[in-house]
This record gives C-alpha cells, structure tokens and sequence, in this order.
C-alpha cells in the first residue's frame, strides 16, 4: 500500500539534524580555496616589485618597519600553509577542523592588524615600498571588518552545531 503524502510544511516531526557541508559551513570552504591563491599572488607581487634603491636604503633606516615585513611576510607563509593543510582536513572532516579554522581565523586577525601598524609608523616608506593593494591584511575599513567577520567565524567553528555533527573522524 502506498502512503499518505507528507505535508512539506509540517512541524510536528523532530528537526533535522544539521550535519555535512552545507549552509554556512560553504563560505570558510571558499575561502580555504581561494584564500591560499590570493597569498600566493600577494607574496609574488610584493617580490617582483622592487622597490628603488633610495626606498631600499630609506627603509634600512626605519629597523622596525623591517622587522614589521618580515612578521608580516612570516604570518602570511603560516596562513598559507595552515589555510591548505585545513583545506585537506576540511574535506575529511577530520574532528581537529573546528581549532584549527580558529586558529587560521586568529592567523587571519593578526595579518589584519599588524599590516596597519606597520602602515601606520611610517606611511611614506609604506607606500614606497609595499603596494599597499597587495597586502592581504587591508587597511582602514578592510581591516575592522576581516576581524569582525574572522572574530564570527571563530564563534560558529566553537559553537555550531552543524560544525560538530560534520567533523567527526
């Protein structure tokens, strides 16, 4: 015998459980796809552009603006490598996933506000020297939001439920 056509809209069975990549658990998947490409193209940018010698030697006078682009080149080496090896646990779904993305979040905060601080301590020999569009962290209104939005994305990866029904191996 066949059964009676279920009513779409009826709530008076249990709700579904959330799991598997889906709904809000796309976007950081995009993101661990394309974020990788972008550092990529931004470090290779920023070494084919040589600065001239005078910005050379007006940035050998300013030591922590140095050590600034050495962390900030640093920071975006260990978001690259953390971003792509999340990547392969992400489509695992491995269970270390969700403190992993909040530590590449956290990497993604940081990024986001060392790069206008060192902006900020001397804007000439930045401007000079780095191509300001090439930075990954942003600058101003860029930089508040990456940080709002990677502070949302921890917060989702620590207590979602869909995030701890799909991470399971």
């Amino acid at each position: 015998m066949s059964q009676p056509a279920k009513d779409p809209w009826d709530d008076t069975d249990e709700p579904r459980e959330l799991k598997g990549i889906g709904g809000v658990l796309w976007l950081p998947l995009l993101q661990l796809i394309v974020t990788p490409v972008l550092i990529v193209m931004s470090i290779l940018k920023q070494l084919k552009a040589h600065p001239p010698a005078a910005a050379v030697h007006e940035m050998a006078g300013h030591p922590i603006f140095l050590m600034l682009a050495v962390i900030v080149l640093a920071v975006m080496l260990a978001q690259l490598f953390l971003g792509l090896f999340c990547l392969v646990q992400f489509l695992r779904k491995k269970q270390a996933v969700p403190r992993l993305m909040t530590i590449w979040y956290a990497i993604g905060i940081a990024l986001a506000v060392l790069v206008p601080i060192q902006f900020a301590l001397d804007q000439d020999v930045f401007a000079k020297a780095i191509d300001v569009t090439a930075t990954s962290g942003g600058l101003g209104f860029h930089s508040t939001f990456a940080i709002a939005i990677f502070g949302l994305l921890i917060l989702y990866f620590e207590l979602s439920k869909r995030v701890k029904n799909t991470f399971v191996r």
